[in-house]
């Protein structure tokens, strides 16, 4: 008679070495994070905790490829990283559709644990940070918001401290922005000079492809952040403050529209390739 095994999911397999589905990716203890039935104080909250964990495993996919987008930059393999740069683009445009997901709360429901959030917020995500610095945040401002100490006084903020080891490592390397500067530079052409190249079949299109790439992904961040703040506006009204003390609506609409870009060379190209080829019809 072959002898069997039962493993922690509840199927039975022939070897316990064995490959198996629920064993590789770690389900029993992938899905004992979330709050049990007896632990939620509303059923909505499950579907809160759900998708923000889904948030941070796509954080963490983005963590791994962003790095590999500049080494391949460094590398000077434009076309991997504009395949890299265009997976990055597809999964943050999974996070709006993840957002208003939280919109099919019922508003009791959320309210009925709302409350215990307070003072957490979606802004303490180091991960989220990580990505930031990676893609080319550099403002001084953002880095100020990351190093505030605790504020004494608990009904202040900040409530917690952001800057870590990590960010202060990632801050100080080079970013996805600056590895694609640094890519322009050494094939010798502004990115204006490569969309005209390109535009008129000289070349370069490599180039733009990347730049495409890019500016795709930058502006998908921008539209997520921007959705973001009007979930918070269909959940929370437009008054209602964050649970970190934040004004809530309007400070994720700061966020969405205050933001510098992360690659704002590749931006700026398209103004001044109207100059030099919008301007004066031909």
């Amino acid at each position: 008679m072959t002898s069997t095994h039962t493993l922690p999911c509840g199927h039975t397999v022939r070897d316990t070495a064995q490959t198996h589905y629920c064993t590789y990716l770690h389900l029993p203890q992938l899905l004992s994070l979330q709050p049990g039935p007896d632990e939620v104080r509303h059923p909505e909250e499950h579907l809160f905790v759900v998708t923000h964990q889904a948030f941070e495993l796509w954080f963490a996919q983005l963590c791994v490829d962003l790095p590999r987008i500049i080494q391949a930059l460094d590398g000077d393999d434009l076309a991997m990283a504009a395949w890299l740069a265009q997976r990055c683009t597809g999964v943050v445009r999974m996070f709006s559709p993840m957002m208003r997901m939280l919109e099919t709360m019922t508003l009791g429901g959320f309210y009925a644990f709302r409350h215990h959030l307070v003072p957490a917020s979606g802004g303490e995500s180091g991960q989220w940070h990580e990505i930031e610095i990676l893609s080319g945040a550099r403002e001084p401002e953002f880095r100020r918001y990351l190093e505030s100490e605790i504020n004494p006084d608990p009904s202040s903020v900040p409530h917690s401290h952001l800057w870590t080891d990590r960010l202060a490592h990632l801050w100080e390397q080079p970013s996805l922005a600056s590895a694609a500067e640094a890519a322009f530079a050494r094939r010798g052409v502004t990115p204006v000079q490569a969309y005209e190249a390109s535009h008129r079949g000289g070349g370069h299109g490599d180039l733009t492809a990347l730049a495409e790439a890019l500016l795709d992904y930058d502006e998908e961040v921008r539209i997520w952040r921007f959705t973001h703040a009007r979930t918070a506006e269909r959940t929370l009204g437009p008054e209602t403050p964050g649970t970190a003390n934040s004004s809530g609506v309007r400070f994720l609409e700061r966020m969405a529209t205050h933001r510098q870009s992360f690659f704002p060379f590749l931006w700026h190209a398209r103004a001044e390739l109207w100059e030099l080829t919008g301007a004066a019809p031909r």
